[in-house]
């Protein structure tokens, strides 16, 4: 049975139980893009996040690293309610740099205009989607993802055991691995990952991928 718009947004409660795996994970996310702006360039940055949610991971970073304000962020979220949090989160913040799009991350065109980007973020959805998805999303990365720029992602759930076959890919589509977090139990994985290669010409034609009806926490 595939979510309501009302699941969406209470998809994210149990990131704010202190004790839940999922606010775990969100922490090495945390430390990830934190450490991806530590290593950037001087200068202005741009930064993608598919499938954004209430962008927990990327909000509080922007607000309290020192590169915050270097950052011109587009946040794509589909859910309306999560798109209304985004705005009223943003109006509490000096933040000025941060678009909200209300649109399909999985939809190339949701993209146009603001890649390639320095900073990708795509998580929770490779834990979402099958990995036929996931292949040919890796492989339109080079259309997405600048020279030098990094993509930070997440897995978990039964997709899980697909992560090799992931990494291979993103191997094979010129990144390399930066930093790869496991859950000790590896129930997760929390990777970064650097485009060594050459950005192609973006094309907002197509699908890069779609969610299964009945997506993992």
């Amino acid at each position: 049975m595939a979510r309501t718009e009302q699941d969406w947004y209470a998809w994210h409660a149990p990131y704010d139980r202190l004790d839940s795996v999922e606010t775990g994970r969100l922490e090495h996310v945390q430390e990830a893009i934190s450490a991806t702006l530590d290593a950037a360039p001087p200068g202005r940055l741009s930064a993608v996040s598919a499938c954004s949610g209430q962008a927990r991971d990327l909000l509080p970073v922007l607000i309290d690293h020192p590169r915050g304000r270097d950052i011109d962020a587009l946040l794509i979220e589909l859910e309306p309610l999560n798109a209304s949090f985004l705005h009223g989160a943003l109006g509490s913040t000096a933040l000025t740099s941060v678009e909200v799009l209300v649109a399909d991350a999985g939809a190339a065109a949701s993209y146009a205009g603001h890649v390639p980007a320095d900073l990708l973020l795509m998580c929770g959805v490779f834990a979402n989607i099958d990995l036929k998805a996931a292949l040919r999303t890796i492989g339109r990365l080079d259309e997405l993802v600048a020279p030098a720029g990094s993509v930070v992602w997440t897995t978990y759930g039964d997709s899980i055991d697909d992560a090799d076959d992931v990494l291979a890919a993103f191997a094979a589509a010129g990144f390399a691995p930066v930093s790869l977090v496991w859950a000790a139990d590896r129930s997760w994985l929390v990777s970064v990952h650097r485009f060594d290669g050459e950005s192609r010409p973006w094309s907002d034609e197509g699908v890069l991928f779609a969610f299964r009806p009945s997506p993992e926490l």
